[in-house]
């Protein structure tokens, strides 16, 4: 069975406070790019198999989230799981805040479950996704969300019916999830993202922000130089993406490449968008 675990964008980041237990309370919204995938095969086998293609994935094999939501499959029924061979092809520029390796574990735990009929809910599912981290519980999801507590905590965003221009461009650089939230500066009190989206997006340039521009484009001035350059090709909302080193931009026709500057050997992906 094939599953095509997408990408994401944040739109609107806010890192609003420290917590207890190390991670931070955040305040953010996500939106799938269905066009840039993943592809991940699950098929029965007679033993248990996991291949890697496409981009190299640092780290080991037992790092990979894939394993982590097969592992958790496996304790929730305690063993029985028939043996499989999974297969992931990665097309989704790692530590690039688009959530591909988040994606990949979620579609799998939904994937081994509609694979052999494990019957586990999705409530389960989604609760099992939020232990691997903290945006994978959005891919269990249908729709557009905002995302609050570590990003788990989900609210679907209503009615994403406007039809945008969506240009990613990624540097040939990563930024780890640890380094970004070492950097964080955290804030409260502001208007809530939810209100903020339901404003026409040519005012979101003034009031949406992703809060790790903030520390992140002063360390890597490639980044803001992108953003800049997203806007001087027409762009009417342009950001950071995540954590990582993503920078989309939104705009109503297509993008002229040709009129961008980005320097050299960027990852770049057109494609159209639902906003509300």
């Amino acid at each position: 069975m094939l599953f095509f675990p997408p990408a994401k964008i944040n739109i609107g980041l806010r890192i609003l406070r420290k917590r207890s237990d190390g991670y931070h309370d955040l305040e953010l919204s996500f939106f799938k790019v269905p066009s840039l995938c993943d592809i991940l095969e699950i098929t029965p086998d007679t033993r248990d198999r996991f291949i890697c293609d496409g981009l190299e994935i640092p780290g080991s094999d037992q790092d990979n989230l894939v394993l982590k939501a097969r592992t958790l499959i496996d304790r929730k029924l305690n063993g029985k799981r028939p043996p499989c061979c999974i297969h992931l092809l990665k097309k989704i520029p790692m530590q690039s805040g688009l959530g591909g390796g988040s994606a990949d574990a979620a579609y799998t735990l939904t994937g081994l479950n509609r694979e052999f009929s494990l019957g586990i809910s999705s409530e389960d599912i989604c609760r099992m996704a939020s232990r691997i981290g903290s945006d994978c519980a959005f891919f269990t999801q249908k729709e557009a969300c905002i995302g609050y507590g570590k990003g788990d905590r989900l609210v679907p965003i209503p009615a994403c019916r406007k039809q945008f221009r969506l240009l990613l461009v990624v540097p040939p650089f990563g930024i780890s999830t640890a380094e970004a939230y070492h950097l964080a500066e955290p804030m409260e009190g502001r208007t809530e993202l939810k209100h903020l989206l339901e404003h026409e997006i040519s005012s979101w340039k003034d009031s949406i922000e992703n809060d790790f521009e903030k520390t992140l484009f002063p360390r890597f001035p490639q980044l803001a130089a992108i953003k800049q350059s997203l806007y001087e090709a027409g762009a009417i909302y342009a950001s950071l993406s995540g954590s990582g080193t993503a920078i989309f931009g939104i705009f109503k026709n297509d993008a002229d490449l040709n009129s961008l500057t980005l320097p050299p050997s960027c990852f770049t992906h057109q494609s159209h968008i639902a906003l509300p």
